[in-house]
């Protein structure tokens, strides 16, 4: 007898369409969850790369407002490109003595873009100081005590 007539050996020999069909639908969902794994990485990849962007361009706004020399309360406002809009204001910050020839100022800046779920933005701050040349040229420099050894 062959070994191909036996009913028992045709039946071991390969994959029933059930089998098949399984193997396709885990195969299918495999691939599925790659792909939203790859999107969402994607998708990462461009906040990110907003983000950086944008940090960026605020501290480039911040260098900018701190040559100008901006002396507070003032608010600016544009567009970078590319969706990117900023805002700056200028305060002077609370000192005790008005006489000091130097005043701090807090430099806020903001900057906002368009995201995929609504705006999105980043806000840096940091000081500044203006000196008053007029003030700095009217106070004296206090010299510190002579400490000298006598006579040895």
């Amino acid at each position: 007898m062959e070994r191909g007539s036996n009913p028992e050996h045709r039946r071991e020999a390969g994959f029933t369409l059930l089998e098949v069909m399984i193997a396709l639908a885990i195969l299918g969902m495999t691939f599925a969850f790659a792909m939203e794994l790859l999107a969402t990485g994607v998708r990462s990849a461009k906040t990110s790369e907003d983000y950086v962007q944008a940090a960026l361009l605020a501290r480039q706004k911040i260098a900018q407002v701190a040559v100008l020399g901006s002396t507070g309360g003032e608010a600016d406002g544009g567009e970078f490109g590319g969706g990117f809009r900023w805002v700056s204001e200028v305060h002077p910050l609370p000192q005790e003595e008005e006489e000091l020839p130097a005043r701090l100022y807090q430099v806020h800046v903001r900057v906002t873009w368009p995201g995929r779920r609504g705006e999105k933005l980043l806000d840096l701050y940091t000081m500044r100081m203006a000196v008053d040349e007029a003030k700095l040229r009217q106070t004296q420099a206090v010299q510190p005590a002579a400490r000298g050894s006598q006579g040895r």
